[in-house]
């Protein structure tokens, strides 16, 4: 078995080093638990994910500011009132408390409606930016394709299907659907 090591004091930030002294939770002595874990490597992609989060935050508040408002400056001390009341009243919540919020259905509703709307909005703001990378004309063109096939595919199996009800109807309605089905060899839909 092999052991585990930390990442040296050294290596690991003042705050860091807080917060992990906080969580100090010894799995080596755990035969299940114990094994494999890197936690070098964990911290390396912690590190790599907090990078990335940061720079996400930084693009976000640049395209923010980018944008005009139409309320003159300082005349509201919170350009999202409505968020911040929501943020103030959840996290006051502790965790029991907001993991019964969340298990209600309405909550879930809601949540569900405003994440899809956000996931609208994202997606109408970064379609010109995605467009204009390689890799995201790429994608969409594979993707136009794959559309362009689908739907053809799928008008000629609705004119089919509708085909097959018409000659059911005016020929064979004194059969039933799957006797129908059985007369010209095809298959239950």
């Amino acid at each position: 078995m092999t052991r585990l090591r930390a990442a040296p004091a050294a290596l690991v930030k003042p705050q860091e080093r807080d917060k992990m002294s906080a969580i100090n939770f010894n799995f080596n002595n755990d035969p299940l638990l114990g094994q494999g874990v890197d936690l070098a490597g964990q911290y390396q992609e912690l590190e790599t994910a907090q990078r990335m989060l940061e720079q996400k935050k930084q693009a976000l508040a640049q395209m923010i500011q980018q944008q005009p408002t139409g309320a003159p400056q300082g005349s509201a001390p919170s350009a999202t009132p409505v968020w911040d009341e929501i943020d103030a009243i959840t996290g006051n919540m502790s965790a029991a408390e907001f993991a019964a919020m969340a298990e209600n259905a309405d909550y879930q509703k809601s949540l569900q409606a405003l994440n899809d709307y956000v996931a609208a909005v994202q997606l109408q703001m970064l379609r010109p930016h995605i467009e204009k990378t390689e890799q995201g004309k790429r994608l969409l063109e594979q993707h136009l394709t794959n559309v362009k096939y689908l739907r053809k595919a799928a008008a000629d199996n609705v004119d089919k299907q509708m085909a097959d009800f018409a000659d059911y109807t005016q020929n064979y309605s004194h059969l039933s659907w799957d006797e129908y089905l059985k007369t010209k060899g095809g298959k239950k839909k």
